[in-house]
C-alpha cells in the first residue's frame, strides 16, 4: 500500500498530456535535458499538497500551468492493498488524488478506485485534512530529501561544502528535526506553566509583606532595649576614645619612622651598585675605542691594496684587448689562406680524377656490362613472381573491399568533423591576427571595451582587462602551450577596484551579451608585490612568472595572488616533472607544467598528472600566429586530402580490380622493353672498350708545385694557436686579479660592518655610563634632601604623642577602667563620631518608646496570618510537584531523543562506510549536534598518504557524486516510506563511478522492497534487465 501506480498530468509545465505507469520496485526515467523528466517529481509533490515555493520551480501554483492554457491537472493513482491499507472499505484498492490548478485557485479531490471513470458518483472527499490523514498513515513526506530528492536538492548537496547544510540534510531526512520541534514545543508549554507558578508565587507577597512587617515591629520592640544598653556602652567608649585616637596616631608615626630608617641602606646599596656599573662601562668604553682605531687603520690599508689591484687589472685588460685584436686579424688572414688551400687541393684532385677516369674507363665498362646483365636477369624473375602475386591479390582484395566499406564510412565522418573543427580554429586565429583581443573573448570583448570607454564615468577607476591583452611571453614561444594551461582561465578576466565597479562592469557585459565574464576585485593602490626568496622555488627552476612580462604592476599582482604564477614551474618533459614534483618535492612548488601541456601536482599526499585538454590547441600568447595558421591550414589540407582519398577509395572499390588486371598487362609489355634495353647496353659496352684502349697511353700530370704551396699555407695555422695561448694566459691572469679584488672587497665589507657595530656598541656604552652617573647623583640627592630630614621630624612627633597619651588615660580611668572598654571591643571610631552616634541613639530611643506596640499582641497577629499563608502554599506546592513530574518526563524523553540521535549517528556511519566499500573507498561521518555540523571524510584507495579528504569539494566530480550517493543511501536505510524518488543522482560522475552507482542503487532498491523512481539524463544501458526494473524513455524536447 502507498505505492504510486500512475501519474497523469494535463497542461502541467512543459507537458500537454502525459501519463506514466510505474512498477512496484525500480523505475528508471531517462531522456534529454528539457524533455520534462523533473516535471514528473514536481507533479508528485504538488499532488501531495506541497507549496509552490517548496518545489523550488515556481513562486505560485499558477506558474505550473502551461503557457497558453487555462488550467493544469495532476492525477496520482496510489495502491491501497495489503494489511496496511488506508480505509479500504471507503477507497477500495486504489486511492486517486486529483489536484486541479487554475489562475485563481486550486482544488484537491480524493476518489476511490473507480473515480477516474465515474467522477460524479465515486467522489470521496475534497478536504485537505483527509489528504493529510493519508499522508500521515503512509508516512509520506515529500519535503524529506530521502523521500524525494529533486534535481535542485541533489545539486545543492553536491556543491555544498558547508557542514551545517549537510547536518540540516541529515536532520530533516531522519525526522530528528520533527521530533526536536515537538520537544521544543513541549518545553515551551512547561515553561508557560512555570511562569504561571511564578505568577502564583507573587500572590504570596502581600501576606509575606504583612508577616515581615509584624516581624519588623517585633524586632523594633526588642531593639529598643538593645539601644538603651548601647547608650551606656557608648558613654564608656566616648570617655576612652581620645586615648585610642592617640594610640592610632602613635602607631602610624612609628611605622613612618621605621620605613624611613629602612630606606637608608636601600639608597646606599643602589648608590654603590651604580658606582660599580659606572666604573665597568668606562673601562669597556676605553677598550672599545682602541678596537675601533685598529679597524679604521686596517680598513685604510685594504682600500689602498684594492686601488693598486684595480690598476693591475686595468693593465691586464688592455693587454688582453690588444691580443684579441691581433688574434682577430690573424684569424681573418688564416681564413683567406684556407680558402686558397681548398682551391688548390680541389685543382689537384680534379687533375688526378681526370687522369684516372681516362685510364680506368675500360675496366669500368666491363664491370658495368656484367652488372647490367645480372640486373636484367633479376628483374625478369621478379616480374614473373609479381604476375603470380597479382593474380592472387585480385581474389583477396574482392573480399577486402566489401569488409572495408563500413570502415570507410566511419573514417569519412571522422574526417568531416575534423574539417569543421579546423575551419573554426583557423577563423579564430585569423580574427586574432587582425585584432589580438579576439583571443580573449572574441567580438564580445571588443564590444565591451567600447562600452567601457563610453561609460568611463560609471567607474571609480577604469577596469583593466582582459588580462591576456596586458601580458606577453618573454623570449620565444617555447612555453606558450604550458602557460596557456597554467593561467589560461585568468587571461579573459577583468580587474576592478571595488564591488561597485564590478556591478557596473557586469551590467555593461550583459548589455553587450557577454555572459560569464570573469571579474576580479583587487585594490589598485597596492604596490608591486616584492616576494622574498624564501617564498619562491629554487632559482634554477623556470616559473610561469619568469616567462611572463607586463608593464602593469596590478596585472602582475593579480597573477601572483589569484594564479600563484610564482609557484608554478615549467619543465621540459614528463620525466623532469616527476623529478621536481614527486621525487625531490621541491619547496614552494605548487604545480608543474610540461611543454606539451601536461599538469602535475600533489594532492593529499597523492601524485596526480592531468593530460592536456584536447580543446586547447596552442597558447593564445604566442607571437607566431601566422605560423599557427599555416600549420592549421596544412592540417586542414591534409585532412581534406584524406577525406578526398577515402571517398575516392569508397567509390573505386570495385574498379580497383580492373586496374590490377591492366597493371598486369603493363608489366608484360615492360618485359619486352627490358630485352630491347639489354641489346642497346651491349653495343654501348663495345664503344667503351674502344675508348679505354685509346686513353691508356696518357701520362700522369705534375702536381708537386701545387702540393708545396699547400704545405706552406698549412704552416700559417701555428701562428693562430700561439695567439690563442697568449690570450688564454691573459684571461687567466685577469680572472685571478678579479678574484683577489672580490676577496679583498668582501673582507673590506666585513671590516666595515664590524666598524659599524663597534661604533654602535661604543655609543651604547657611553649612554649606559651616563645613565649610571645620573643614577648615583639621583640617589645621593634623595638620601640627603628627603630621607634623613623626614626621619628626624617623625621621631620628634612620636615623642610628643606618647606624652599626650599618658595624660588622657588618667582622665578616662575616672569613668570606667580600660579593661571594661576592651571587653566591649575597644574603640574603633573617633571621638566626634562617637559623640554624634550617642546623641542620635538617644533621640531614637525616646521616639521609639512613644510608638511601640506590645510584643504579645504582635505575636498573636503573626500566628493567625501564618496559618492562612500555609494553606495557600500547600496548594501551590502540589501544583509545583505536578509540573516537576511533567518536567521529569520531558527530561526522560529528551534523554531518549539524545540516545536515539547517537544511535542514528553510529548507524549512519556504518552504512555509509559499507556503501563506500563497493568502490574500494572508506570513510567516516562525524556529527556534532551542539554545533549542528556533519563532516564527511573519504579515503581513496590510491591515496598513499592514508589521509582522508575532509572536504567533499576537494574530491573530483565523480568521487563527490558517488560519496553523496552513498550518504543518501545510508539515510534511505534509516527512513521508511512507501516510495522514493531521486532526480539526477549521478550528476558529475565519470563512467566507472556511474556504473558502480547504478549497480549500488539498483541492488539497494531491490533489497529494500519499496518503490524507487530514478530520473537521469545519462545512459543506463549498463543496468541489467530484471523483472522488478522498468525503464522508460522520455520524448526529446521539441
Amino acid at each position: 500500500a502507498g505505492i504510486i501506480a500512475r501519474i497523469r498530468v494535463e497542461n502541467f509545465m512543459c507537458h500537454s498530456n502525459l501519463s506514466i505507469d510505474f512498477v512496484d520496485n525500480v523505475n528508471f526515467i531517462t531522456g534529454q535535458n528539457g524533455s520534462g523528466k523533473s516535471a514528473i517529481l514536481t507533479a508528485l509533490c504538488i499532488a501531495f499538497g506541497i507549496r509552490a515555493r517548496g518545489t523550488q520551480r515556481a513562486t505560485s501554483l499558477k506558474d505550473f500551468i502551461k503557457t497558453g492554457c487555462s488550467y493544469a491537472l495532476v492525477i496520482v493513482e496510489m495502491k491501497n492493498e495489503g494489511c496496511d491499507s488506508y480505509k479500504p472499505e471507503r477507497y477500495g484498492k486504489m486511492i486517486i488524488i486529483e489536484r486541479r490548478i487554475t489562475a485563481t485557485a486550486s482544488t484537491t479531490a480524493l476518489k476511490d478506485e473507480h473515480g477516474m471513470n465515474f467522477f460524479p458518483y465515486f467522489f470521496v472527499s475534497a478536504k485537505k485534512e483527509d489528504l493529510h490523514d493519508i499522508i500521515d498513515h503512509f508516512n509520506i513526506d515529500v519535503e524529506n530529501p530521502c523521500v524525494i530528492m529533486s534535481q535542485d536538492k541533489s545539486r545543492e548537496f553536491l556543491h555544498s561544502g558547508n557542514d551545517k547544510e549537510k547536518f540540516k540534510f541529515f536532520y530533516k531526512a531522519t525526522l530528528l528535526q520533527h521530533v526536536s520541534e515537538l520537544l521544543d514545543a513541549n518545553i515551551g508549554n512547561i515553561e508557560s506553566c512555570k511562569v504561571y507558578l511564578k505568577a502564583n508565587e507573587e500572590t504570596f507577597r502581600p501576606y509575606e509583606q504583612k508577616l515581615n512587617k509584624l516581624d519588623l515591629e517585633i524586632r523594633r520592640a526588642e531593639k529598643v532595649d538593645e539601644m538603651a544598653q548601647e547608650v551606656t556602652n557608648l558613654r564608656k567608649k566616648l570617655a576612652w576614645s581620645q586615648v585610642y585616637d592617640i594610640d592610632r596616631k602613635i602607631e602610624k608615626a612609628a611605622g613612618c619612622a621605621e620605613k624611613l630608617r629602612e630606606r637608608i641602606p636601600v639608597c646606599q646599596e643602589r648608590i654603590d651598585a651604580h658606582k660599580a656599573i659606572l666604573g665597568e662601562k668606562r673601562d669597556a668604553h676605553s677598550r672599545k675605542n682602541t678596537s675601533i682605531s685598529d679597524l679604521i687603520s686596517r680598513n685604510d690599508r685594504a682600500k689602498e691594496a684594492e686601488k693598486k689591484l684595480y690598476q693591475d687589472l686595468t693593465e691586464v685588460t688592455q693587454e688582453k684587448v690588444q691580443l684579441e685584436e691581433t688574434l682577430r686579424s690573424k684569424v681573418a688572414t688564416l681564413e683567406r689562406k684556407r680558402g686558397k688551400k681548398r682551391s688548390l687541393e680541389m685543382h689537384v684532385r680534379e687533375m688526378k680524377e681526370k687522369f684516372e677516369e681516362n685510364t680506368q674507363v675500360s675496366s669500368f665498362g666491363v664491370w658495368l656490362s656484367c652488372d647490367v646483365l645480372k640486373v636484367v636477369q633479376v628483374e625478369e624473375n621478379e616480374r614473373v613472381e609479381a604476375l603470380r602475386a597479382l593474380e592472387n591479390e585480385i581474389d583477396l582484395q574482392k573480399g577486402e573491399r566489401r569488409s572495408k566499406s563500413p570502415i570507410f564510412l566511419y573514417q569519412i565522418e571522422d574526417r568531416r568533423g575534423k574539417v569543421s573543427d579546423l575551419n573554426g580554429y583557423i577563423r579564430r586565429l585569423q580574427n586574432q591576427q587582425r585584432n589580438r583581443l579576439h583571443a580573449f573573448g572574441g567580438e564580445d570583448v571588443i564590444k565591451l571595451l567600447r562600452s567601457i570607454e563610453n561609460h568611463e564615468n560609471s567607474f571609480t577607476r577604469p577596469p583593466i582587462g582582459p588580462i591576456g591583452a596586458h601580458v606577453a611571453l618573454a623570449g620565444d614561444d617555447t612555453w606558450a602551450l604550458a602557460v596557456e594551461v597554467a593561467v589560461g582561465r585568468l587571461l579573459n578576466a577583468f580587474v576592478v577596484t571595488n564591488h561597485q565597479d564590478m556591478l557596473a562592469l557586469r551590467r555593461l557585459a550583459r548589455n553587450c551579451n557577454y555572459t560569464n565574464l570573469p571579474i576580479i576585485i583587487y585594490n589598485f593602490e597596492h604596490p608591486l608585490l616584492n616576494l622574498p626568496p624564501r617564498m619562491l622555488p629554487n632559482p634554477d627552476l623556470i616559473t610561469v612568472m619568469s616567462v611572463l612580462q607586463s608593464e602593469n604592476h596590478i596585472v602582475k599582482n593579480v597573477l601572483v595572488d589569484h594564479g600563484s604564477v610564482e609557484r608554478q614551474v615549467l619543465v621540459e618533459n614528463y620525466q623532469e616533472g616527476v623529478r621536481v614534483v614527486f621525487n625531490t618535492r621541491a619547496p614552494n612548488v605548487k604545480e608543474a607544467f610540461t611543454r606539451s601541456g601536461e599538469k602535475m601536482f600533489m594532492r593529499a599526499g597523492g601524485q596526480t598528472t592531468l593530460p592536456k585538454d584536447r580543446n586547447i590547441r596552442g597558447g593564445r600568447l604566442e607571437a607566431g600566429i601566422e605560423q599557427r595558421i599555416t600549420e592549421a591550414e596544412s592540417d586542414l589540407s591534409r585532412v581534406v586530402e584524406e577525406l578526398r582519398l577515402l571517398e575516392s577509395q569508397k567509390r573505386s572499390a570495385e574498379a580497383s580490380l580492373q586496374d590490377l588486371r591492366r597493371h598486369l598487362e603493363k608489366s608484360r609489355r615492360a618485359n619486352a622493353e627490358i630485352s630491347q634495353s639489354i641489346s642497346r647496353k651491349e653495343l654501348r659496352l663495345r664503344d667503351l672498350k674502344f675508348q679505354a684502349e685509346q686513353a691508356a697511353s696518357a701520362t700522369m700530370p705534375n702536381t708537386e708545385e701545387l702540393e708545396t704551396e699547400i704545405l706552406v699555407l698549412q704552416s700559417s695555422h701555428a701562428w693562430k694557436l700561439i695567439y690563442i695561448f697568449l690570450n688564454q694566459d691573459t684571461e687567466a691572469e685577469a680572472r685571478k686579479l678579479e678574484r683577489v679584488i672580490e676577496d679583498l672587497r668582501n673582507s673590506t665589507k666585513d671590516d666595515a660592518e664590524a666598524l659599524r657595530k663597534a661604533a654602535d656598541e661604543l655609543q651604547a656604552l657611553q649612554e649606559e655610563a651616563d645613565e649610571a652617573a645620573n643614577a648615583v647623583a639621583h640617589f645621593t640627592k634623595i638620601m640627603k634632601d628627603r630621607v634623613l630630614p623626614e626621619l628626624q621630624i617623625a621621631e620628634e612627633e612620636l615623642k610628643r604623642l606618647q606624652s599626650e597619651r599618658e595624660e588622657n588615660a588618667q582622665k578616662a580611668s575616672q569613668i570606667c577602667p580600660g579593661e571594661e572598654v576592651e571587653r566591649l571591643g575597644g574603640v574603633s571610631d573617633s571621638t566626634v563620631k562617637l559623640n554624634a552616634s550617642l546623641e542620635r541613639l538617644m533621640d531614637q530611643v525616646s521616639r521609639e518608646e512613644r510608638h511601640i506596640t506590645p510584643v504579645d499582641e504582635l505575636q498573636r497577629k503573626k500566628s493567625k496570618l501564618e496559618k492562612k499563608v500555609f494553606k495557600k502554599k500547600h496548594l501551590h506546592v502540589d501544583l509545583k510537584q505536578r509540573i516537576e513530574a511533567i518536567d521529569n518526563v520531558y527530561a526522560s524523553r529528551r534523554s531518549k531523543f539524545e540516545h536515539n540521535t547517537a544511535y542514528l549517528s553510529r548507524q549512519l556511519r556504518w552504512r555509509f562506510n559499507d556503501h563506500l566499500k563497493r568502490k574500494g573507498f572508506s570513510g567516516r561521518v562525524k556529527i556534532d549536534y551542539e554545533a549542528k555540523t556533519l563532516k564527511l571524510e573519504v579515503q581513496m584507495p590510491q591515496d598513499a598518504s592514508n589521509s582522508a579528504v575532509k572536504d567533499t569539494r576537494a574530491l573530483s566530480g565523480g568521487e563527490r557524486s558517488f560519496s553523496t550517493l552513498c550518504f543518501a543511501l545510508a539515510l534511505h536505510e534509516m527512513t521508511e516510506s512507501p516510495f522514493r524518488a531521486m532526480d539526477e543522482f549521478d550528476v558529475f560522475m565519470d563512467a566507472i563511478s556511474r556504473r558502480i552507482s547504478l549497480e549500488t542503487v539498483v541492488d539497494f532498491a531491490i533489497q529494500e522492497g519499496s518503490q524507487w523512481i530514478f530520473i537521469t539524463p545519462n545512459d543506463i544501458s549498463s543496468v541489467k534487465d530484471h523483472p522488478k526494473i522498468k525503464k522508460q524513455q522520455m520524448s526529446a524536447p521539441r
